[in-house]
């Protein structure tokens, strides 16, 4: 659908089809992701477990102000949880307790191809 936008003398068409496209949800999977231990698991970890999105999704797009979608989840207890935004990188937290900046894409599709609930599509 192309709309027709005015600005002073000026005229803009845009093509507003597709701008924002549907995010992949899946409760099932987040529920079971919710009952998974915290992937870091050490002395600190504290509950609740918490249901992390990727930030820097392996598997679709991440808009701004948009979660990825459901694919893109890792078990984080509170205490981790809190730790990664505090870092402010998913690459420095990866770095800290797996030794590289990727793990967190690798554990997150890992979780998905195991999950009762993993849909191919």
């Amino acid at each position: 659908m192309l709309q027709t936008i005015k600005e002073g003398r000026y005229s803009f068409r845009l093509n507003i089809e597709n701008t924002m496209t549907k995010r992949y949800i899946n409760k099932q999977h987040l529920s079971w992701i919710h009952n998974q231990r915290c992937i870091v698991d050490d002395a600190k970890c504290k509950s609740p477990l918490q249901a992390h999105h990727l930030l820097k999704p392996f598997d679709g797009i991440k808009g701004m102000g948009r979660k990825s979608n459901d694919k893109n989840l890792v078990p984080l207890c509170l205490f981790h949880h809190t730790e990664l935004h505090r870092m402010g990188s998913e690459y420095k937290f990866s770095e800290k307790y797996f030794g590289n900046t990727e793990s967190l894409k690798v554990l997150a599709q890992q979780f998905w191809l195991k999950s009762p609930h993993y849909e191919s599509n």
